[in-house]
């Protein structure tokens, strides 16, 4: 799938898509679109094919894609933040942690609220859950790691990805449009980019920092955008204008 950029979204075209349609309905330009996504060809355009769109917003007329993909990749960026906060905390400031955590629950809670409409209480307690025990287990790894502990960070290391797997099955069970493998891979990298980052805290190796940080946001926002195109494939009436 395409990773756009910050301050776009990704759109998957339907049937009747014209650049010059998503231009007019997304307040851009059609040469804007086309800057965002070279190679496309303008007139053939594919139901499903993945454009990348800038996300500029009226404060009169809302369109409800700009909405969710605001809401998804803003949610997705602040579990980022605050498991980085987690982990900072776990190896220099280990008083903020409990404070860092607590943020980091409000952003799961957040989460089951959007999935609230779409998939019901149920769901969005287990996605919760479920989110809170990655937020422990990266925690305790990072502890581990701290303690260069190794046997018991490749048991929490192991659960990680274990839970991982089980959020794939869980979003690939309720929606035809999230598929197990892309989730899976996707969690593992943002799994294996967090491990890299406590390594290079934990050998004060920061010169790569920066690039890390940068890649793990944008790996987060591809995430915040498969999520919120598969809630619009599989509830296009709440999208339609």
């Amino acid at each position: 799938m395409n990773i756009c950029p910050p301050g776009t979204f990704v759109y998957s075209v339907r049937q009747g898509d014209t650049l010059w349609l998503l231009a007019d309905r997304f307040n851009t330009t059609v040469e804007d679109i086309l800057n965002l996504n070279p190679g496309i060809d303008p007139d053939r355009l594919a139901i499903g094919q993945q454009l990348c769109i800038p996300m500029i917003e009226s404060d009169i007329d809302f369109d409800p894609v700009i909405d969710l993909n605001n809401l998804s990749r803003s949610l997705w960026s602040e579990h980022l933040f605050w498991s980085d906060n987690i982990i900072l905390g776990i190896i220099f400031a280990p008083t903020i942690v409990e404070a860092m955590r607590e943020k980091g629950l409000e952003n799961a809670a957040d989460f089951a609220e959007m999935f609230l409409d779409y998939y019901g209480r149920d769901f969005a307690e287990k996605f919760k859950d479920l989110l809170i025990e990655h937020l422990q287990l990266g925690a305790d790894l990072t502890k581990a790691a701290k303690a260069n502990d190794q046997e018991k960070f490749t048991t929490i290391d192991r659960d990680w990805f274990q839970n991982a797997d089980n959020i794939a099955r869980l979003l690939s069970e309720n929606n035809p449009f999230w598929n197990y493998d892309e989730w899976r891979e996707m969690l593992y990298t943002h799994l294996q980019m967090l491990k890299n980052y406590v390594s290079y805290l934990l050998t004060a190796s920061s010169n790569q920092l920066g690039d890390i940080l940068q890649d793990l946001q944008m790996q987060a926002l591809a995430m915040a955008d498969y999520m919120a195109e598969g809630i619009m494939r599989q509830f296009p009436e709440d999208f339609d204008e």
